[in-house]
């Protein structure tokens, strides 16, 4: 059976084809790779790809991408994606960009998500339950890296609806819109789209779709630094 997680692997590695046949010289573009951890015990960014012109190395790395490890429920109390840490954490590891002119490259970061908080955050966007924020990714986040110049591009993979889970009903469905399909009423992709740069959000499916939208963002990104160039 092929999940989201594969699907995605697969599309970050054509992605980095699609750079390599795109790029109209040597080092044009540079790739890093992040995820939000490898297992449930060290939540938190992490590097599985440094900033390289390497498009192949990068193409390689990618195919390392997978699910986090989580030894059971409860395990780090389920908080397993820390977008109020995470961002932050993106932030600092991206310099300042540039012009766009030779040795002052521009940045873009791809960020591919449900769109749901799981995390300790006193300042959660919804009602918690204990400590636990189950929220709407806060565009805030996104605005603070947006601020620097840097542009975002924002694949949402449409959270589902889980009519027959109880925890569900209570705690996500209060702000997601339903059934699968476009969903202009979640807050979710409502959040996801106000992360995203101008021209740079698509909501796909989660196992279909994800490498096309990911080519299109890529090349309206590159469109985007030749007329800002």
């Amino acid at each position: 059976m092929t999940t989201r997680i594969d699907v995605l692997r697969t599309a970050t590695q054509q992605l980095m084809d699609t750079a390599a046949a795109t790029q109209t010289y040597t080092s044009q573009f540079r790739m890093a790779i992040y995820d939000f951890g490898a297992a449930a015990s060290t939540a938190g960014l992490r590097t599985l790809f440094a900033l390289s012109s390497s498009l192949t190395s990068a193409k390689t790395a990618a195919g390392n991408i997978d699910l986090m490890t989580v030894k059971g429920q409860n395990e780090n109390n389920d908080q397993d994606t820390q977008y109020t840490n995470l961002f932050p954490a993106i932030n600092s590891a991206i310099s300042n960009p540039g012009t766009g002119a030779t040795g002052s490259p521009l940045k873009y970061l791809f960020f591919v998500s449900d769109g749901v908080a799981d995390e300790y955050n006193t300042a959660c966007l919804k009602p918690k339950s204990g400590q636990r924020c189950q929220s709407p990714i806060n565009p805030a986040l996104c605005t603070t890296i947006k601020d620097r110049g840097i542009k975002i591009a924002v694949l949402y993979t449409t959270y589902l609806d889980l009519p027959t889970n109880a925890w569900y009903n209570t705690w996500i469905k209060p702000f997601n819109a339903g059934p699968y399909g476009p969903s202009p009423n979640s807050q979710i992709a409502q959040n996801m789209e106000a992360c995203a740069s101008p021209g740079l959000y698509f909501e796909v499916s989660p196992t279909q779709g994800i490498s096309e939208a990911m080519t299109v963002l890529f090349q309206r990104a590159v469109s985007d630094a030749r007329i800002a160039s």
